[in-house]
């Protein structure tokens, strides 16, 4: 049974999920951003310790031929990260867990504008696919 769970693992089939809730756009410069990360356990069980958390600078890249598609969103550096311990070596499957953070921006961050964007991810290092979550923000002057 471990074999078929590390093949399905492989391809994302039953793997935990993460989401970010709470946060609310847009943000400024030195602020706090305030919210939650919930872990669900997929199908089966899997060794996770802890979520890593980063605010990250992107660049928008429009690929699609239409201008109303969405443009890609490349990671260009981590500004601000943290990391979120969890329950115990073990995520079972269906088990939630839920933690709050408060990741405090940089204050010299240059606002939203043209190419330039921010989001807000939560991953998870396990066998297989890495769970992740992002929330794109606004930097406001």
């Amino acid at each position: 049974m471990e074999f078929i769970h590390r093949l399905k693992g492989a391809v994302g089939i039953g793997a935990p999920t993460l989401t970010i809730a709470g946060v609310a756009g847009p943000v400024r410069a030195g602020e706090v951003i305030r919210g939650t990360v919930a872990v669900r356990g997929g199908s089966y069980e899997v060794p996770v310790l802890s979520v890593a958390l980063h605010f990250d600078e992107q660049r928008l890249r429009h690929t699609r031929p239409s201008a109303a598609m969405r443009p890609d969103r490349v990671r260009r550096r981590h500004l601000a990260s943290a990391e979120l311990a969890l329950d115990g070596p073990v995520l079972q499957p269906g088990q939630q867990i839920v933690r709050e953070f408060a990741l405090p921006l940089p204050p010299a961050l240059a606002p939203s504008a043209g190419s330039l964007a921010y989001a807000l991810v939560a991953e998870m290092a396990i066998a297989g696919l890495d769970p992740r979550a992002e929330v794109p923000l606004v930097v406001v002057a």
